[in-house]
């Protein structure tokens, strides 16, 4: 049937050298200054990502199409609204794009400082030269410069 194990029993529980034996030895505590060293740490790590998301922002530009004309086969007209820090140089990439999606019209339109502070919107009216008729017009990308 059954004989009883003769390695001592703790707390009523499993004997203390078949659980020794079977899951290891109990890990040791960290100690006061192994913890203290991890908090700092991580304190540092999230003043860190915040003040990386705080001035991730700082220099973003934001653009929108607001309007295209194409008056003929060689001229396009496109009128378009930056969004960006009042003291920031910007470049624009504009584009007019012909049916098959290719460009036909290309020009960068660079925007200097503004007067006052934080964000300024700025609405731009472009004349671009095209190769030939274009069906569209609008910013591609634009980039902070300074």
């Amino acid at each position: 049937m059954f004989s009883p194990d003769p390695t001592p029993m703790t707390n009523g529980e499993a004997p203390v050298s078949s659980v020794a034996n079977r899951y290891g030895t109990p890990k040791r505590k960290l100690s006061r200054q192994t913890k203290k060293v991890m908090v700092i740490a991580a304190l540092a790590l999230a003043l860190v990502v915040v003040l990386w998301m705080s001035t991730a922002n700082a220099k973003k530009v934001s653009f929108t199409d607001v309007s295209f004309e194409i008056p003929s086969s060689t001229s396009a007209v496109v009128v378009v609204e930056v969004t960006k820090d009042a003291e920031a140089d910007v470049q624009c990439a504009v584009r007019v794009l012909n049916e098959a999606k290719a460009i036909v019209g290309f020009k960068t339109l660079t925007l200097g400082p503004s007067q006052g502070t934080g964000k300024v919107t700025i609405h731009s009216t472009v004349d671009l030269r095209t190769e030939s008729l274009g069906t569209t017009g609008g910013i591609e990308s634009c980039k902070v410069i300074h």
